[in-house]
């Protein structure tokens, strides 16, 4: 996570108010991974501040807990914590996201384990998109993330009919299937 302090000294720092800001300064440095994230499924900048000053509120608070004792990477546990207060949000806005956010509504010890080989596919996977036109991410998007229905990205998109929006997709799955075949060889 950095390179300044290892997890034992963010702890401690975050637990005192006199070295609270240096810690909070050294957790910042794991906003753009959550903002990506977020970003990704339907939320803005502006939600992935706010998701991540409350993730690091709980996290504060946690840390101050007697009990409390980390079992994972601060930065896997701050994920964590990132991931379950987007969830709640996403329900509160009745959107949901099928890629990476688990459907979890209770907070749990296991819902906030790091999980390096889902991290590996995720993060192949954004590479992936990254590669593909722009078309196709705007399909993916509205099919995958917004939930719409293949007439409503049919018309938003200019297809003739729903049979070429169904074709365009399977062409644009086809494509990113492509695309994370040749990124696995090259791994």
């Amino acid at each position: 996570m950095n390179k300044n302090m290892n997890d034992y000294d963010l702890i401690t720092a975050l637990q005192s108010s006199n070295t609270r800001g240096k810690a909070i300064k050294e957790l910042y440095k794991e906003f753009p991974k959550i903002k990506a994230n977020i970003c990704s499924s339907g939320g803005s900048r502006q939600d992935a501040e706010e998701v991540f000053n409350d993730a690091l509120l709980l996290l504060i608070e946690k840390v101050q807990e007697d009990n409390f004792q980390l079992t994972s990477k601060l930065s896997s546990f701050l994920y964590g914590i990132n991931r379950f207060l987007w969830m709640n949000e996403l329900r509160k806005k009745k959107k949901s996201v099928s890629l990476e956010w688990e459907n979890t509504m209770i907070l749990t010890h296991d819902s906030l384990e790091y999980d390096s080989e889902k991290e590996e596919k995720i993060q192949l996977i954004e590479k992936a998109l990254g590669l593909i036109t722009s078309k196709c991410k705007e399909l993916f998007t509205l099919f995958y993330f917004k939930k719409e229905r293949m007439a409503e990205i049919a018309k938003s998109l200019d297809f003739k009919s729903v049979n070429s929006a169904k074709t365009q997709k399977y062409k644009c799955m086809e494509q990113l299937n492509k695309v994370v075949s040749q990124q696995l060889k090259k791994a």
